[in-house]
């Protein structure tokens, strides 16, 4: 696959320009905007085969391992998606590549696209569910949730096959190019977007809850990644005129998505993944303490891993970057401890799937 400047590269320009369209030529830029994100992936699977290795330590364990690499796996089909659809590539040498509805339905939008966006809205679900209703988000519940998003998206998705090729997308011979038909642009965006409304709404209804450490961080976080990555798709696909045509727009709308489906994956797994590197048996001691305070043990199933007669050694290891407190604990506690000085923090945790909420609030602890 040429990205070089060749003559029938020339020869689809000029073709583009006849039929008025200025197409930028397929070029080392494109090159090197699937190099930069095939590496960041590189070394998010890397991460995610260490964090699968390792699915049985606790903090990981709590943030469910497996769901985070099916969201790997979604992410890598949109990125399959935006590269032959959008433009970076030449598809008239593979059939693969020409069949559009393949690659659009499917790679880049039902696998791709609302697959990442639905776990993100799953997430805002889960923290809806334990912090607003009280309750676990754990067995059939959660279970429920995600099939409702599966078979969502898979009966999208087969609607759309057997919809004439008109209505949805078509291989552009002149342009080498997938063409998508304007209402159907407008349908999977209108899905993005109520994607995103729901987000907004959970951010809402939970405005006033107590959120500390990385949940409040992780509900905005879904609720901006999703406003940025509709606001771009919507401009590319529905203002700009054949937006793959631009080297600017092309390779800009790659990183609006992919960057951000790669920031959401870090601000869940982050924190659990460094812990277990460098400080494993330090932050998982913190991690149990956490959990007896708060007396979860029962019901995550924890309660073999914890010595009952064991004394409180709350420890704050300032070497594993997490997010401040934003709030103080509604109860008042005291512990006493002899492993460090005068002041420390008190933590009250829920652990559910895929997210890890801890309370805090100053103590003044005597030696």
């Amino acid at each position: 696959m040429s990205f070089a400047f060749t003559p029938e590269e020339q020869s689809r320009v000029e073709v583009a320009a006849f039929l008025g369209i200025k197409l930028d030529p397929i070029g080392y830029v494109d090159l090197s905007t699937i190099v930069v994100l095939s590496v960041m992936y590189g070394v998010e699977f890397i991460a995610l085969c260490y964090q699968l290795y390792n699915r049985d330590y606790l903090p990981l364990k709590a943030k469910n391992v497996p769901i985070m690499f099916s969201l790997y796996f979604g992410a890598i089909s949109w990125l399959m998606g935006d590269i032959f659809t959008g433009g970076l590539v030449h598809l008239g040498q593979s059939p693969i590549l020409r069949n559009c509805k393949f690659t659009i339905i499917w790679l880049r939008v039902c696998i791709g696209a609302y697959y990442v966006t639905s776990i993100f809205a799953l997430r805002c679900y889960s923290l809806y569910i334990v912090f607003y209703k009280g309750k676990a988000f754990k067995g059939k519940v959660a279970i429920t949730s995600l099939g409702i998003a599966i078979v969502s998206i898979a009966l999208f998705g087969i609607i759309s096959m057997l919809m004439p090729t008109r209505m949805v997308t078509h291989y552009e011979e002149i342009l080498d190019m997938c063409y998508i038909d304007r209402y159907y642009i407008v349908a999977v965006l209108l899905v993005i977007w109520s994607i995103w409304i729901y987000t907004a709404i959970m951010n809402w209804r939970m405005r006033k809850i107590p959120f500390c450490f990385n949940e409040r961080v992780e509900m905005f976080t879904s609720f901006i990644i999703l406003l940025v990555v509709s606001l771009m798709n919507s401009i590319a696909l529905l203002v700009i005129n054949v937006y793959p045509a631009s080297r600017g727009w092309r390779n800009a709308l790659l990183y609006t998505n992919h960057v951000g489906a790669s920031i959401g994956y870090w601000v869940v797994m982050w924190e659990p993944t460094y812990g277990c590197l460098f400080h494993r048996e330090e932050y998982l001691q913190y991690w149990i303490n956490i959990l007896k305070e708060d007396q979860m043990e029962r019901e995550y199933d924890y309660s073999t891993n914890i010595n009952n007669e064991t004394t409180l050694n709350l420890v704050d290891y300032p070497d594993i970057p997490k997010a401040e407190s934003l709030c103080a604990s509604t109860q008042n506690s005291r512990f006493e401890t002899h492993a460090m000085g005068d002041s420390f923090r008190s933590h009250q945790t829920t652990v559910y799937m895929g997210t890890e909420s801890i309370h805090s609030k100053p103590l003044n602890l005597n030696k």
